[in-house]
């Protein structure tokens, strides 16, 4: 599923393009990247989320990983994570999340089995378990609509976008 050399190329060639013109707005990667995922909403008890967050089938997004990859950002409370779509009933029944789209504290995201090793690539911290990619935790914390992620998600893809966008030195 990788890109290849030329490929890589002229997505860093876009994305020099798109930066120069400032054309990457929070608005246009929200759309780009919206349906990335099944979103649901839970609730759980506030002294579950630890152990939910370090689960060996959870992979930590938006508010739970954003510390953890660069982005200024803290949600105290709140849980955000992706688990892949075989194991997400399991999980429900493990840790007793309760459906709740008001007042949910835990937001679930279930990517396509397809895409699960791409958030799964970084090797897990022990005991502690897997934070999604950077450019993922970005793309959650614009799903927030709040003027503190957005301008946290803008600072963390400016400053991923500028490194991908530099030229590859052979």
């Amino acid at each position: 599923m990788g890109l290849s050399d030329a490929e890589k190329s002229r997505v860093r060639a876009r994305l020099r393009n798109l930066l120069a013109h400032e054309r990457l707005a929070p608005a246009v990667l929200q759309e780009l990247l919206g349906a990335r995922a099944e979103v649901r909403s839970y609730r759980v008890h506030s002294g579950v989320l630890p152990t939910l967050l370090a689960a060996p089938d959870v992979v930590r997004g938006g508010v739970s990983a954003a510390a953890h990859v660069g982005a200024d950002y803290v949600a105290l409370g709140r849980a955000e994570i992706y688990v892949h779509p075989e194991k997400a009933a399991e999980l429900e029944a493990e840790f007793g999340l309760v459906r709740d789209e008001e007042r949910g504290n835990v937001l679930l995201r279930i990517p396509p089995a397809e895409l699960w090793s791409f958030l799964t690539q970084s090797p897990a911290t022990a005991g502690q378990g897997h934070d999604a990619p950077a450019s993922v935790v970005a793309a959650d914390l614009l799903d927030l609509h709040e003027g503190r992620a957005d301008a946290a998600a803008s600072r963390l893809l400016a400053s991923l976008l500028t490194r991908y966008a530099q030229p590859r030195r052979v």
